[in-house]
């Protein structure tokens, strides 16, 4: 008596196989009868390779039935794109054009892609039979996981939208055709495209800053990266009205009372027409207050905005003096031989002066003198262009004369290196003993100070440091000055 044990072949009449997962052989391949293919879910077994090639004849120890396998017959001859997605590290991707155990198998193309997430694309012939294989080639992640898409690039992707406007916000409705993924451009990016990295959603929603014309770019892609770009402008309406600006102003002495005339305003802007620079506004309340800092006329603008947009009115505004401007005026005498001269103020309504005499000082920034009626002595004999700025509260006014100066009561001492002033050695000044000084200058042939000392000051000045040349001494006594013209020769 023979006994049979399941899953045991007994007589002959019973056979039972045991077969890998769907995939798994050449016999279990999934059929792709349907283009585009989609599937999603799927698992390899795992298998490792020391390598995976793709060239010569034959796959003897390629396929382990541990691989995922598809099997296509085209209907069509064109180009095929087949994307793997949510794979692991270190998967391949092949297309063979038989079974890869197939002794004479050829690779028709492959991409073993270290990042994962491989794709491929290939052109397949009408009724020829091909394998898609799916293999994870990693020692560390020998089976993945992995979603596939299959499609044909006979057509060429056309990019087309509408959209829907909800105030600033606006819904894009993709009518693309031949097209699997898409980057969109709204036109309000801060840098222009391809620096901006776009959108890439099929139906996006966008919302503008503000109303307005912005041009809408649109690329298409199909499955093997043909593209189509439309160029399209899109006007964002306001439901509201423009905003118009206007204002008027009462002035009170240098402070002025703004008062605003705008109409479909909710936000301004104020520029006072003082700003040193005018970037960013001095105001930005309805009605501002703004006090001046001199009398005069000034541009005002004023830009009066709402959420449609901005509206700009540039008016003068003038702050008048309660006063009259002055007018600048002055006589002069000289008064000695030293080179002393008096000025007389003639100005009418000022209240400030500014004195430039043409030696030392430098006009119209340095003045010389400050007082209404100076007396200023010059050193050189000459003439000397001076200006008198005669201001008050509303501003300022100039004049200018040319005056001569004499200047003769001066003793003139002449040094030499050849003459022995010094007991001990050559170019110094013998100041005499019996007069207290004070102060002693020593200008050169154009009135520039090269010399300068103050009390206690020795007899005995070293010229070391001074050039062949006339220059002119000034010392100052408890009571007088003396002048004197030294030249070195």
């Amino acid at each position: 008596m023979r006994k049979c044990f399941l899953f045991v072949v007994c007589l002959g009449l019973i056979q039972v196989n045991i077969y890998a997962q769907p995939g798994a052989t050449c016999s279990e391949a999934v059929i792709i009868d349907d283009i585009p293919y989609v599937a999603s879910g799927l698992t390899t077994v795992g298998t490792i390779y020391n390598s995976l090639p793709c060239s010569g004849s034959g796959f003897a120890n390629y396929m382990s039935g541990k691989d995922f396998l598809f099997k296509i017959i085209p209907d069509q001859t064109v180009s095929y794109t087949i994307k793997l997605s949510n794979t692991s590290y270190s998967v391949g991707l092949f297309v063979t054009n038989a079974c890869p155990d197939a002794p004479n198998v050829q690779c028709i193309a492959y991409n073993t892609s270290p990042m994962g997430n491989p794709s491929v694309t290939a052109t397949l012939s009408e009724g020829q039979t091909y394998y898609i294989i799916v293999s994870s080639v990693s020692f560390i992640t020998p089976q993945t996981n992995f979603d596939i898409r299959i499609d044909t690039c006979s057509v060429l992707p056309v990019s087309s939208f509408t959209y829907q406007q909800n105030g600033l916000e606006v819904t894009f409705i993709n009518t693309s055709q031949n097209a699997v993924s898409y980057l969109w451009y709204f036109g309000d990016e801060l840098f222009p495209p391809p620096f901006s990295p776009g959108d890439t959603s099929t139906n996006p929603v966008h919302t503008y800053a503000q109303y307005g014309t912005y041009q809408v770019t649109l690329i298409s892609y199909n499955s093997c990266g043909q593209t189509d770009t439309l160029y399209q402008l899109i006007t964002l309406e306001c439901p509201y009205e423009l905003p118009q600006a206007n204002f008027t102003y009462i002035a009170n002495d240098l402070t002025v009372n703004f008062i605003n005339l705008s109409i479909n305003a909710t936000s301004y802007q104020w520029y006072f027409g003082d700003e040193l620079i005018p970037i960013i506004p001095s105001d930005t309340t309805e009605n501002p207050t703004h006090t001046y800092q001199q009398y005069g006329e000034y541009n005002v603008t004023l830009i009066a905005c709402n959420e449609c947009g901005c509206d700009t009115i540039t008016l003068p505004v003038a702050t008048e003096c309660p006063t009259s401007l002055p007018v600048a005026a002055f006589t002069y005498q000289q008064i000695d031989q030293n080179g002393t001269v008096a000025f007389n103020d003639q100005s009418s309504n000022a209240n400030e002066w500014l004195w430039f005499f043409g030696d030392f000082d430098y006009y119209p920034y340095i003045p010389g003198d400050t007082v209404q009626n100076p007396i200023h002595t010059y050193l050189i004999s000459g003439s000397y262009t001076v200006h008198l700025i005669a201001c008050n509260e509303c501003g300022c006014d100039t004049t200018e004369q040319t005056i001569y100066v004499t200047v003769s009561n001066i003793k003139d001492i002449y040094f030499s290196s050849s003459i022995i002033v010094s007991t001990t050695a050559n170019n110094y000044l013998i100041l005499p003993e019996n007069v207290k000084i004070r102060i002693l200058e020593i200008f050169d042939s154009n009135g520039k100070l090269v010399f300068n000392a103050k009390s206690p000051i020795t007899n005995k000045i070293s010229l070391y440091n001074l050039n062949k040349g006339v220059y002119h001494i000034r010392i100052t006594t408890d009571n007088k000055l003396l002048y004197y013209k030294l030249i070195i020769n």
